[in-house]
């Protein structure tokens, strides 16, 4: 089941979470319009670290370079412009216990994925889960904010899933890598390790996880 749900910040009763959303936007929106999440990347709650892809939409008197991002940000590629519009790689990592705190409240068993949507005065966001695990996201929005506008979808996944592009091979072993702990830092399996576990040399495990890898990569990046 998934849900998509508009949160309209309602944050004067709340110091703590006043400051908190202070310390996540600081002046982000006297340059930002708009954020559209595209794709979540990386979420690691334990680290308070967060990999995406985004299109900044900037204010029309506004440059991408004038924008004073928040610590812990790090662009790690501008991926496209078009006029206003900045898709963006970007990670974050949340600074301070306070931070990192409120981050982990979010750690629950249900997968975050697009369409997202912040401005200054709301956040849309959607998540796959679960009815309990999704009635408990939406309490925990509850804390934040007005929640308007929810709306639950059966979530279905066809042929047209990102592992597709892989053949059955190559999806086995990105799968049992990634189970493995292979992507993980620090690695927890080597790619030795992974292979003999496969059955297969060390080579061909490091060529079809290459392959892998850039299919998914140009599949995800495609346009840009």
């Amino acid at each position: 089941m998934g849900v998509k749900v508009r949160l309209l910040p309602t944050l004067k009763g709340s110091d703590y979470i006043r400051s908190v959303k202070v310390g996540i936007q600081g002046d982000l929106f006297k340059y930002i319009d708009r954020i559209e999440g595209r794709e979540l990347v990386r979420l690691d709650f334990e680290r308070g670290t967060k990999i995406f892809i985004a299109d900044f939409v900037m204010k029309h008197d506004k440059g991408f370079d004038d924008v004073k991002w928040p610590k812990g940000t790090e662009i790690l590629n501008t991926l496209r412009v078009d006029g206003n519009r900045y898709t963006v790689l970007m990670k974050v990592k949340l600074p301070g216990s306070k931070m990192a705190s409120l981050f982990k409240i979010f750690d629950l068993n249900v997968i975050y994925d697009p369409p997202y949507l912040a401005t200054e005065d709301l956040v849309k966001l959607s998540a796959i889960g679960e009815n309990e695990s999704l009635k408990k996201l939406i309490r925990i929005l509850g804390m934040l904010g007005k929640v308007e506008n929810i709306s639950f979808t059966k979530a279905t996944f066809t042929e047209h899933d990102l592992l597709n592009v892989l053949t059955n091979k190559q999806k086995g072993i990105i799968i049992e890598a990634k189970n493995k702990g292979y992507y993980e830092y620090p690695r927890k399996i080597t790619t030795l390790e992974l292979s003999s576990k496969l059955g297969i040399s060390k080579a061909t495990t490091v060529e079809h996880l290459r392959k892998a890898e850039m299919r998914l990569m140009n599949s995800l990046l495609e346009g840009y």
